[in-house]
């Protein structure tokens, strides 16, 4: 039997590979285990004698529900070794001890304080190996009013505000494809995890990871934010273009061919350019050269547009928007993904694997590129219990505790930060790449963004930073802004002077900038040899798109994810039109900066990364792109349906577009969800809903009848009782909701930060990870330029007089 086929990528140097993780995650975090595996870790998956309930959700290989034959658990379970342990027993519960005592970190997903009635909790284990690292993946996090709620990915992105803000009015709230709130927060939990692994390099012990699905989403699209700050509730748009992130005439357009296209119109050059492109005598009107005007007026100037674009066949008009540098690219399905000219061109997105079940199949690839310890398959999802032998027989001849380096064991000073001593230096601009290197902030790198005076980004205010807005403080807080012009020669010395002193470079400029100036990877490693370069173009360095511009509602459609998050009797015109993906991208590069550092610990030396952003939306769509490699389904718009779960759904509750969310995966949910109901309602009774796979098969009936006896309760009422009664479900919470919020509040997510002028006090969420024993902090943001002398004298060894002459020169500013 073959095991697998490994890619052709690199020589079998990993990231990870001295690190052995347990991983006691379900769906809620099994991505956290596939992105440490497949960058190199030892993840042995411990599943219960009859399975991962991940075995058990659809879709299936050929369409026959079969435990070795899930696709959706092939997708999540790559690299990783299976053992079966049933932790009830005794003699299991020991072995899983035997193994804690080998690992570096263990992964679990379970309800707050079940694996502590077990004898199995942090505080048992870390007894055993003061190293390990646990970190706990959960609904709500391990603390709080709602720490025992029962919590699914549809409960996180309800409860979080995602839904609410996005989607056709005209329906209910719609979460996004692909269980995003699960993969986001698996996400999270990776940089977390290594950031705690980082400081038990100082310090010599472990400790709790506390990873709240809630928080994660809670964070997303600055929804709590805006509401704090405008007081602004954003609601869902419909065919209308959303007020908030979204510039008027930036939209879903349809071509002459019937095909969909996505557009950002965001500058005035781009706005000029488009005009010009469409001919149109009415847009050449100044009046339209106004964003506001075309805000208050998009019903017509859409209408203009659509007429225009629907004389065009879509390949040619994402051409010629391309040479016009205009952010347009294909609204993809899976089926498009999977042949997209770019993918293709790549050369190596796609790879092949094997896997004793389902046999040969092509795998969707990597979200990233490393030069040093490239990302592989080098194992297929495991059948279940595949490796126990062999783990049991490795276990005899471990040594009795797996003891972690540095430090002495002893307590941490009261406000230690992981990631203290890890030094930064940012050309990130905008969104993505800003978020990523804040997460880390927020632990405690120093992140040194540079920046300019005379391009400030959009919101810092100012003549030409625009209005000031709360999303440039939370993207940028907690960390040193410098002013340099790196073009100039003294500029460009200046930057290879803090990459001596530095630990990370990261750029979102488009392939080539810092290579054409003299600081591309291969310059800066003369500089500095252990140097970390991340770089975060749109497509990549090859490739045909690799010259194309785009922003997050382009790589939303470029990776599938656009046309799936819907109903499929929808407009694409009313699906999501969001940046979520700058948000995906932003914990992947996370995550990347993290995996780096790790792997640098161990081997000496620094990376070339390349984590082109496309692909990095396009990883988190691996399930309907592997249904469709493997089964040759292209997927519709699934709207709040999957392929297990009945009811799983968004219902009225009363009160003005209020929602409260419910997910039966299993029957006792659904016997719960009957229990609150009653014998009075018919439909409790109903045979077509007797069994999951029958109520799956009659959604349709099933959400009708659900929909009606919902309407007579208050949604925080319902979501009481049905917690109660162990049945996950939750408000789709709006931004003021979310504001007020008593979980949120319980655990200190709401934050207000004193800012530097013009911003001043501000709420915003907190660090969005717990750390036990060095939790992180937020620190305000800081003036443009306000960190020159400190950076340039106190790091560098400029004397303030060598500071003063470069600003006269505007080398600084």
């Amino acid at each position: 039997m073959n095991t697998g086929v490994s890619s052709s990528r690199g020589d079998g140097v990993t990231a990870l590979g001295h690190l052995r993780v347990l991983e006691l995650a379900g769906p809620a975090g099994q991505a956290c285990g596939k992105l440490m595996a497949d960058m190199g870790a030892d993840v042995i998956k411990v599943e219960p004698p009859e399975g991962d309930f991940a075995r058990s959700v659809g879709p299936f290989y050929k369409d026959t529900p079969n435990p070795e034959g899930s696709i959706y658990f092939l997708n999540f379970n790559t690299n990783k070794r299976s053992i079966t342990l049933d932790l009830k027993s005794e003699a299991d519960r020991d072995t899983f001890r035997r193994l804690a005592a080998t690992a570096d970190v263990v992964i679990e997903s379970f309800q707050p304080g079940y694996l502590d009635s077990l004898g199995l909790g942090y505080k048992d284990l870390s007894k055993i190996n003061p190293g390990l690292v646990i970190t706990s993946i959960t609904a709500f996090g391990q603390t709080g009013p709602y720490r025992n709620y029962l919590g699914t990915d549809l409960v996180a992105q309800a409860m979080g505000g995602l839904m609410y803000i996005q989607g056709d009015d005209t329906k209910p709230p719609c979460n996004a494809p692909a269980e995003q709130g699960y993969q986001l927060s698996s996400t999270h939990a990776v940089y977390a995890t290594l950031a705690a692994l980082q400081y038990r390099r100082k310090s010599g012990r472990g400790q709790h990871v506390d990873v709240s699905r809630h928080e994660v989403v809670a964070h997303l699209l600055y929804v709590l934010t805006r509401y704090a700050y405008f007081g602004d509730i954003t609601r869902r748009s419909g065919k209308r273009i959303p007020s908030f992130g979204v510039a008027v005439p930036s939209s879903y357009y349809e071509c002459k061919d019937g095909k969909w296209i996505s557009i950002s119109v965001i500058m005035p050059k781009h706005w000029k350019a488009f005009v010009e492109w469409s001919g149109n005598e009415i847009l050449k009107e100044p009046v339209w050269e106004d964003r506001a005007y075309r805000a208050a007026n998009q019903e017509l100037l859409v209408e203009i547009i659509q007429e225009f674009i629907r004389t065009i066949p879509r390949e040619e008009f994402v051409r010629e928007a391309q040479k016009l540098r205009l952010s347009c690219v294909p609204i993809n399905s899976m089926e498009d993904v999977v042949h997209d000219p770019q993918n293709v061109g790549r050369g190596d997105y796609f790879v092949k694997s094997t896997h004793p079940y389902v046999g040969d199949h092509t795998y969707p690839g990597a979200p990233y590129r490393f030069s040093e310890t490239p990302w592989r398959i080098h194992r297929p999802a495991p059948l279940l219990g595949q490796h126990k032998e062999e783990i049991l027989k490795e276990l005899e001849k471990a040594p009795p505790v797996k003891r972690a380096k540095g430090g002495n064991g002893g307590r941490p000073a009261k406000g230690a930060l992981p990631l203290e001593g890890v030094r930064i230096l940012d050309f990130t601009k905008v969104w993505a790449g800003p978020f990523g290197t804040r997460y880390l902030a927020d632990l405690g790198a120093e992140v040194i963004k540079v920046e300019s005076a005379h391009f400030p980004e959009g919101g810092r205010g100012g003549p030409a930073g625009g209005p000031v807005t709360p999303m440039h403080a939370d993207i940028n807080r907690s960390k040193l802004s410098i002013t340099l012009d790196f073009q100039t020669p003294e500029g460009n010395e200046l930057v290879k002077r803090l990459i001596k002193v530095s630990d990370i470079i990261i750029d979102n400029f488009s392939a080539g900038v810092l290579d054409r100036r003299g600081l591309g990877y291969e310059a800066l490693k003369q500089v500095k040899p252990d140097i970390i370069m991340i770089s975060m173009p749109g497509f990549g360095a090859k490739g045909p798109y690799a010259d194309y511009v785009a922003y997050g509602q382009e790589m939303m459609s470029v990776s599938g994810m656009t046309h799936l998050w819907g109903y499929a009797d929808s407009s694409q015109l009313s699906r999501a039109k969001a940046y979520y993906t700058d948000f995906a991208s932003a914990a992947i590069v996370g995550c990347c900066m993290m995996v780096a550092l790790e792997a640098r610990n161990a081997t000496g030396k620094g990376q070339y990364i390349e984590l082109a952003q496309s692909e990095a939306a396009t990883s988190t769509m691996g399930v309907g792109l592997l249904d469709y490699l493997v089964n040759g389904r292209n997927w519709d718009p699934p709207g709040n349906s999957n392929f297990t779960a009945a009811p799983h759904h968004a219902y009225p509750v009363l009160g003005d577009d209020q929602w409260c969310v419910i997910a039966c995966w299993t029957q006792e949910h659904w016997q719960g969800l009957c229990k609150v109901a009653g014998a009075s309602e018919p439909w409790t009774k109903d045979p077509r809903f007797a069994t999951q796979e029958s109520r799956w098969k009659n959604q349709k009936a099933l959400d009708e009848v659900i929909a009606q006896w919902t309407r007579d309760y208050l949604p925080y009422q319902l979501m009481r009782l049905l917690q109660k009664a162990g049945v996950p479900a939750g408000v789709v919470q709006s931004g003021e909701e979310l504001y007020h919020d008593i979980q949120l509040w319980s655990r200190d997510f709401v934050v207000e930060l004193e800012h530097c002028p013009p911003f001043g006090k501000m709420e915003h969420t907190a660090v969005n990870v717990r750390l036990t024993e060095t939790p992180g902090r937020v620190k305000p943001l800081t003036a443009l330029g306000q960190d020159n002398y400190h950076v340039f004298c106190d790091v560098l060894g400029l004397g303030r007089d060598e500071v003063d002459k470069l600003v006269e020169k505007k080398v600084l500013y």
